[in-house]
């Protein structure tokens, strides 16, 4: 399993030391590890309030299991070259993923190779942080990549902390504790040909990790 293997300088030590730090500084809490399959590519779906997300999520799984751990990452923010496009490839194996369809090709396509071949693959299926600390509206991206791979398990995912860590506009960390909590695996079915079941998978997925994380419930609005 070598086809999203990071062949940057350093790939063989820098992880393991970057994974000690992340779960040394955020005093790391994981729950639901076990819940996850020890075995065939699965899709983590998770929550995304800050860049420090990955690092947590990739610092949770078990070892073994990272070595085939790819993350869905903004291509037109982490693959332009320089640092950031290091990093991310070193530290937890990202590969990109397009926020749009420019130039004719599936933004997904990545993600769905890296599915064929056997990898775990963690995506944040709303696109973007949330500034907010709600839950925001998923993509049906998500739900296209269950409708062409069936039978695909999608573990629901929740990370809170991060925003107190790297929340938007810093850039060093701070050290306030992190959580993952994975939840157990979905099988969830879409169809290849109707876009509206691509969006009622995404849905559902959300609303587990709803029923996962510690949201706020939204106030009742009194009625007139």
């Amino acid at each position: 399993m070598s086809l999203y293997k990071s062949r940057y300088r350093g790939s063989r030590i820098l992880p393991a030391l970057f994974n000690a730090f992340v779960r040394t500084y955020t005093r790391l809490k994981v729950e639901g590890a076990e819940q996850l399959p020890q075995e065939g590519s699965f899709i983590i779906a998770a929550n995304h309030q800050s860049h420090a997300d990955t690092a947590v999520i990739f610092a949770a799984v078990p070892k073994l299991m990272r070595k085939r751990f790819v993350a869905a990452a903004a291509q037109d923010y982490f693959f332009q070259g320089g640092p950031p496009q290091y990093l991310s490839r070193v530290w937890f194996n990202a590969i990109p993923i397009a926020r749009d369809r420019r130039g004719g090709m599936d933004p997904l396509r990545h993600l769905g190779r890296a599915l064929r071949e056997g990898y775990v693959v963690m995506m944040f299926p709303e696109g973007t942080r949330s500034t907010s600390g709600t839950l925001g509206p998923f993509r049906a991206g998500i739900g296209k990549l269950i409708a062409e791979f069936p039978g695909t398990p999608v573990v629901p995912t929740w990370v809170g902390g991060t925003a107190r860590i790297l929340p938007k506009g810093v850039f060093i960390p701070r050290p306030f504790r992190a959580r993952v909590r994975f939840g157990a695996p979905l099988q969830i079915k879409a169809h290849p040909k109707f876009r509206a079941t691509w969006q009622s998978a995404a849905d559902e997925i959300r609303e587990a990790i709803l029923q996962l994380g510690d949201y706020e419930p939204l106030p009742v609005k009194d009625s007139e």
